[in-house]
């Protein structure tokens, strides 16, 4: 049996661990009470994650032979391992009174003592070892992972390179050495070490995550999903892996398929809110904020005094119209953390949605009193006042644009607002100076986070899109649409007057203007799982018929119930001159209440109105049409969040020209009648076409349409300024003032 016993230790010290699990055993069948094979091959089990059955057999041996230091510093390791950190130390003491200098057990201490969240005293532990073994590659890793949770990272560091150059074949140090180094912000330094510690232990689940994310950080973003993907092949259950692979995916702009995995991390650890958070960001990047709302919620339940937190569920809740609770979330995300200038800087948007003006103002200084290098500040700023900012507000802003330090995507943003202040000035060449160069780093910082415009891609969208929706399309859906006349379709390209069509009718007492909804494109994209079906929704198309449509239908106004405002209030007979108009026949919103009609005023949703026709064959259509020059000038000038072609002239001329080939097609195709509307004749006459559009909404007239500027909504939207203004003419024929400077830009534009 000794013979045996010797053979499965150097089995077992030569990593042969099947053989060696063999012999043990075989030595335990003839003498059941041999405390060594006990002890190794609980050592063995621990070494394979069975670590339940590691604590039994070391405890039977220690049942044998109780006064072995290394059964106690060993039976602490698999203690550890399951988390039981007050039994590890028990263990590792009793290693220590029996032999007071055994580096080990001092090391073990260290380690259970840290996962029981006393980093000092567990440092002090390492220290001993290392007196007494300082060659030790073992406790120089030790040591460091304890300095780094204390962020002594300097001293992190030179442990963990002491544990790589005294064994650098330890895959742990070289991952620490390389985390610690992608931590510090030295990621190419970093990378190498990361490789070796998958090279020396590829069975090592962590450290293809660990390489993962130093890949991620250099961009290498198909090697990081490798990285990852053999991490959870080995892991499956490793959350980390799965919120870093959703990570990547999101930063490659494929935020579809970066949810479920982002999903998958919160549900194997639904206590850590860092992975609840980015799963709200991406629901934020999806244009989802109610479902951003529930993670940032989340995060909240678990870490109350977040301030970064606070301060995106004021977001997520702005998106949502609910201006009030946001404001409040915003000033506790300041109170938590009065240095945050972004929160200041979001209370200055809020004022300026509600059209509270001089108080954005005042939030927007605020936060430049905060922070007084903030580029997103001093471009709100500028983009408020324009042609009106104060010279020194102007000189702070082009200091700042004088530093070479800045980012590129900051000196974007403070290009476009210094542009918007030389616009209002009449300086035009120098403007468009400024905007060429702010659209080039705007391009740039795209590219870099892989969100950047494929024209060609999308007219491939437009060819299938166009293919799939022609007379047959129409003849199948026939009858299945809602009864519906609650929703009004305001649509065109972005900055062709939807806003200010919006403005007119939500003035009306019976509509209510509900502004930028993302619901058409939402119940476009879950048309594959009405029709269960995986492919894209485009290619879902051909599979609608009366059934479907009627289904997609009654989603959508489920949605849109959860937007309805309070009933409105009537107006007070003979306010303004006239009584109150009566209400229409059409009859209540959704549910019987609520205003009889909705405007949703998405610019995008021309790509959709046969969706939109089929759905809602008795709701008004408006197409807000515009001197292409103009529109390509107001984008040009734009500092868009999220619209990704505006920043080259060549994507501009691409999108407006399959914008024609659409509008083209649905004046032949749709089944229902669309209102143009022109917003040159809308500026020259507009109780003219104010008067059309109310009628063509089945409503009474009411002359408070033509105070638009009077209405007390907010307002989200570039043109947040222009339509809290009576109307003016200064837009129409603004290309002019442009006409030299970005004749390259004209000249992409398809022909009048």
């Amino acid at each position: 049996m000794q013979d045996d016993l010797t053979a499965a230790i150097e089995m077992h010290q030569s990593g042969q661990l099947t053989s060696a699990d063999r012999l043990y055993r075989q030595v335990l069948a003839h003498e059941e009470d041999n405390a060594d094979a006990l002890h190794l091959l609980g050592v063995l089990r621990h070494q394979q994650g069975d670590h339940d059955k590691a604590v039994e057999l070391i405890r039977r041996a220690i049942a044998l032979r109780p006064n072995i230091p290394a059964f106690h510093a060993n039976l602490a390791e698999a203690y550890r391992a399951l988390g039981q950190f007050d039994r590890a130390a028990g263990s590792c003491r009793m290693a220590l009174r029996l032999w007071p200098d055994y580096p080990e057990a001092l090391g073990n201490l260290g380690l259970a003592l840290q996962g029981l969240g006393r980093p000092e005293e567990a440092a002090e532990h390492f220290r001993q070892a290392l007196r007494l073994q300082p060659k030790s590659a073992t406790l120089h890793n030790g040591l460091g992972t304890v300095l780094r949770e204390l962020g002594r990272f300097d001293e992190a560091l030179d442990h963990f390179r002491q544990a790589v150059e005294l064994d650098p074949k330890l895959a742990l140090a070289q991952s620490n050495l390389g985390q610690l180094l992608l931590d510090r912000g030295r990621a190419e330094e970093a990378l190498p070490h990361a490789q070796e510690a998958v090279n020396l232990q590829p069975d090592l689940a962590a450290l293809h995550n660990n390489l993962g994310n130093v890949l991620r950080t250099l961009d290498r973003l198909v090697e990081a999903r490798d990285a990852y993907t053999e991490a959870l092949r080995l892991d499956p259950n490793l959350a980390k892996a799965y919120a870093h692979l959703g990570l990547t995916l999101q930063r490659e702009g494929q935020f579809g398929d970066a949810l479920p995995w982002m999903q998958q991390a919160v549900e194997l650890e639904p206590d850590n809110a860092g992975w609840w958070e980015n799963l709200g960001d991406l629901r934020m990047d999806r244009e989802e904020p109610s479902e951003a709302l529930t993670c940032y919620e989340r995060v909240l339940a678990l870490k109350p005094d977040r301030a970064a937190t606070h301060n995106s569920l004021g977001w997520a809740l702005q998106d949502e119209g609910r201006l009030t609770e946001a404001a409040e979330h915003f000033r506790t995300a300041l109170r938590l953390d009065p240095d945050l200038g972004g929160a200041q800087l979001n209370i200055g948007g809020v004022h300026e949605e509600l059209g509270e003006l001089a108080e954005a103002e005042t939030a927007f200084r605020a936060a430049l009193g905060i922070q007084p290098r903030f580029a997103a500040a001093h471009a709100r700023l500028a983009t408020l006042l324009r042609g009106k900012l104060p010279d020194a507000d102007r000189v702070a802003l082009e200091q700042q644009l004088a530093d070479p330090k800045i980012s590129g995507e900051s000196r974007a943003t403070l290009l476009f607002g210094l542009a918007q202040v030389l616009d209002g000035q009449g300086d035009y060449a120098r403007a468009a100076e400024c905007l060429r160069e702010a659209n080039v780093l705007a391009l740039e910082h795209a590219k870099r986070r892989h969100r950047d415009y494929d024209p060609a891609q999308h007219e491939q969208f437009v060819d299938n899109l166009l293919q799939a929706s022609d007379a047959s399309f129409f003849a199948r859906t026939a009858g299945g649409g809602s009864d519906s006349r609650v929703p009004i379709f305001v649509f065109g390209l972005p900055r062709s007057g939807t806003t200010l069509i919006e403005q007119v009718l939500g003035s009306h007492s019976h509509i209510h203007g509900a502004g930028e909804l993302v619901l058409v494109r939402r119940s476009f994209e879950s048309i594959p799982a009405v029709v269960e079906r995986s492919e894209w929704p485009i290619h879902c198309l051909p599979q609608l018929d009366a059934d479907v449509v009627r289904r997609l239908a009654e989603q959508h106004l489920q949605w849109l119930s959860g937007m309805l405002p309070s009933p409105p209030t009537p107006l007070p007979s003979g306010e303004r001159g006239e009584k109150p108009a009566p209400l229409s026949p059409l009859g209540r919103g959704v549910g019987g209440e609520g205003p009889a009609r909705i405007v949703d005023k998405m610019p995008d949703n021309y790509m959709y109105l046969g969706l939109i026709a089929a759905m809602f064959p008795h709701a008004v259509l408006i197409h807000c049409r515009r001197d292409l020059r103009d529109v390509a000038v107001s984008c040009w000038l734009t500092n868009f969040r999220s619209i990704r072609w505006a920043n080259d002239p060549d994507h501009i001329g691409a999108r407006f020209t399959q914008y024609r080939r659409v509008m083209d097609h649905w004046r032949a195709a749709l089944p229902i009648p669309i209102h143009e509307v022109d917003y040159e004749e809308t500026v020259n006459n507009l109780e003219g076409v104010a008067r059309r559009l109310i009628a063509a909404c089945g409503l009474e007239w009411e002359p408070r349409c033509l105070e638009f500027h009077r209405l007390s909504r907010p307002i989200r939207t570039a043109s947040v300024t222009q339509v809290r203004q009576p109307l003016y003419t200064q837009s129409v024929a603004r290309w002019r003032n442009y006409e030299r400077e970005l004749a390259d830009l004209f000249a992409r534009l398809p022909a009048p």
